[in-house]
């Protein structure tokens, strides 16, 4: 049985959410005005978008042994290893690197089992991989125990408007929940959008998808020019649980992910481009990576700056993952010639 053909207009969304979280972290803390809008105005969209993309190949399960190990090993598990693993090799990373003490890194082990806001430098954005997990585990439970349409997208608002009301509550003295857990309720909402909008796109007319890719573009533009005059008061940053107005937050990313997921379909129409293809095909490493990789950037002068940071967070990574490739193929190769 061959290999599933890759969507590659999904693949195309997938680059361009990963640039945006790239950027976003390179432009984090630089003065400047306009840096200041184009962080806020990232951070309205892009990782919404990936919770939304965590919905479109999303399966009902059975309640019977078959569906729970589809669920927890095939679904979970591999999500949970990947954050230990990758978190670790970070960890051991960063204590080199930047000469940490032994007694933070041990530290450090600690807040990765706790995970949330409580990672910093090269980890942090790893509090998206477990609160990923917990919305995959969360939907899948909704569309498989709740058949009624309506009854979900009713439970999944209610979950939204509860965790935006979560977001000044502490944990046990914490300033946020084990794994942002309070996060996942937001992101359930996203990803059965996405689980649903997935099905639905692909009958809507390319014209049509034009139209609303254009109002969708003015809208963001005109979003942009309001937070720049201070007539706009939006911010969601979901790993430090700070989020103006739960209403804009329900509204406006869906429709930016939206305009998102039509550029990405006219990147196809127009032929496509293998190296944001395999970007899109390899955001995992990135994620994970790319913090890092900007220290890269501090060993000379020149480079320490924002746009080299974003070249390196890119580069690197994806010099990473070309290599885990390279070394994959020539294996199989090597496997396969032995056999003959």
């Amino acid at each position: 049985m061959g290999a599933k053909k890759r969507i590659l207009w999904v693949d195309y969304a997938k680059c361009i959410g990963i640039i945006a979280v790239v950027a976003g972290h390179a432009i984090n803390n630089v003065s400047g005005k306009s840096l200041d809008v184009a962080y806020n105005a990232i951070y309205w969209w892009h990782m919404p978008l990936f919770f939304m993309m965590g919905g479109f190949f999303l399966k009902q399960i059975t309640f019977d042994r078959a569906g729970w190990s589809y669920l927890l090993s095939h679904r979970i598990k591999p999500l949970i290893t990947a954050y230990f693993i990758n978190g670790s090799i970070l960890i051991i990373l960063s204590h080199f690197f930047r000469q940490q003490s032994w007694d933070y890194t041990f530290l450090y082990f600690g807040r990765l089992i706790y995970g949330g806001s409580t990672l910093n430098n090269y980890l942090s954005v790893f509090w998206y991989m477990t609160t990923y997990a917990i919305t995959v585990f969360l939907t899948t439970l909704l569309i498989s125990f709740v058949k009624n349409i309506w009854l979900q997208f009713i439970i999944a608002i209610g979950c939204f408007f509860l965790g935006v009301s979560l977001q000044d509550v502490t944990f046990m003295g914490n300033d946020s929940f084990p794994w942002n857990a309070q996060i996942a309720l937001l992101a359930i909402f996203w990803m059965l959008l996405g689980y649903y909008f997935f099905k639905l796109f692909p009958k809507i007319h390319w014209n049509n998808k034009l139209i609303f890719g254009g109002l969708g573009l003015t809208l963001f533009v005109f979003l942009i020019y309001l937070y720049a005059e201070g007539k706009l008061d939006f911010v969601l940053w979901l790993k430090s649980s700070n989020i103006h107005s739960g209403f804009q937050a329900f509204i406006i990313p869906p429709l930016l992910c939206l305009v998102v997921f039509i550029i990405s379909e006219a990147i196809e129409r127009a032929g496509g481009f293998i190296p944001l293809k395999f970007i899109g095909q390899n955001t995992d490493i990135i994620m994970f990576y790319h913090r890092a990789a900007f220290d890269i950037t501090t060993l000379a002068s020149f480079t320490d700056n924002w746009y080299f940071r974003i070249i390196i967070g890119l580069i690197a990574p994806i010099l990473l993952a070309w290599t885990i490739q390279w070394l994959k193929n020539n294996r199989f190769k090597h496997k396969t010639t032995v056999q003959d």
